[in-house]
């Protein structure tokens, strides 16, 4: 079972497209072993690690991958060192974002 929800895993097509081969994303969609899930006031860490993945530092940020949770801008940010990827959520500004932000709908758009 893939430790990602669906709108991580279009934040994670979207981000690593660059970066990675299409199966590449896929296999580590799939297999990829959660570490940790670290909830903030403003977003989360979800952290994965996977063999597939370098143990070079890589930020991605670009394209922008914006999401909309309720009235709520959301922002992604994936960090990969050391075989481990951290995928950063965080509200634009202060505003909250709930600590079942995962089991919830999230709309993404990565073309900005």
């Amino acid at each position: 079972m893939s430790p990602f929800v669906d709108y991580e895993k279009a934040v994670l097509q979207a981000l690593l497209g660059p970066h990675m081969s299409p199966t590449q994303i896929h296999n580590l969609v799939d297999s990829a072993s959660m570490v940790s899930c670290e909830h903030t006031e403003v977003g989360y860490f979800l952290t994965v690690q996977h063999p597939a993945l370098p143990s070079a530092r890589l930020v991605c940020s670009e394209p922008s991958a914006i999401g909309l949770f309720e009235d709520v801008n959301c922002g992604f940010v994936i960090f990969i060192e050391n075989g481990q990827l951290t995928l950063e959520c965080h509200s634009w500004g202060d505003a909250a974002i709930p600590e079942d932000i995962r089991d919830r709908q999230m709309g993404t758009d990565a073309s900005r």
